[in-house]
């Protein structure tokens, strides 16, 4: 596993970027809990993964707003697509997503998603209001497929090892993540603590019918 999560590697030192992402709720979702808290205690053990993102520092991106270089959104901007965003979420409904297993990289190790629908459909509403009031330009980036990032790369290890162990380790390998918000944050690049951490903003609740895009079985060998 080589270094990535480095001064300057993604973003000049100091930048923030506002991004709208799904950050998890624990407490609602035991089980997802201990599936993260699972691969900390495997991480722990592997010394390119010795600085795991945190609790609070755990998201899903669903779509970065503006690049590097970029202007940073005037407050202006913000509130009406603070206002935007609220109508067209409003109507999205809450849905569930399944994550795992744990995947090692040389950038880190991530939790992909899967029965994604109500990502996707979350992204696809999403998108085209940031562009209608912040510019095309500021949804140049697509954050499919969805995932998770459980931890960045901060040394050098053996991924294969990693991999292994997760697999051995970690059992079941996956977890359903209910998601029932969104938040607009403002994030920060942490090089030395190997992360990003974010400032919420706004939330915006999504529509209280939740769309079961889990299918059954699916759902029963995640609550095992």
């Amino acid at each position: 596993m080589e270094p990535f999560f480095q001064p300057d590697r993604l973003w000049p030192t100091g930048h923030r970027q506002l991004q709208l992402m799904i950050i998890p709720d624990l407490g609602a979702n035991p089980r997802f809990a201990d599936f993260v808290a699972q691969c900390r205690t495997v991480m722990a053990e592997h010394p390119a993964t010795t600085e795991p993102v945190p609790d609070e520092s755990l998201h899903l991106t669903v779509q970065p707003i503006g690049f590097p270089g970029r202007d940073r959104v005037d407050a202006d901007t913000r509130a009406r697509l603070v206002a935007a965003l609220e109508r067209e979420l409003a109507t999205v409904p809450a849905f569930e997503l399944l994550l795992g297993s744990a995947l090692v990289y040389h950038r880190g190790v991530v939790a992909d998603t899967h029965h994604d629908d109500g990502f996707n459909r979350l992204l696809d509403r999403a998108r085209p209001v940031i562009a209608e009031v912040c510019g095309p330009d500021a949804i140049v980036y697509d954050s499919r497929p969805a995932h998770l990032a459980l931890c960045y790369a901060g040394g050098h290890g053996s991924s294969d090892d990693l991999q292994r162990q997760f697999r051995h380790d970690v059992r079941p390998g996956h977890a359903t993540l209910t998601v029932a918000a969104v938040d607009l944050v403002e994030t920060i690049q942490v090089p030395h603590r190997c992360r990003y951490d974010s400032t919420m903003l706004h939330r915006f609740p999504l529509a209280t019918t939740l769309d079961a895009a889990v299918p059954a079985k699916a759902g029963q060998a995640a609550s095992a």
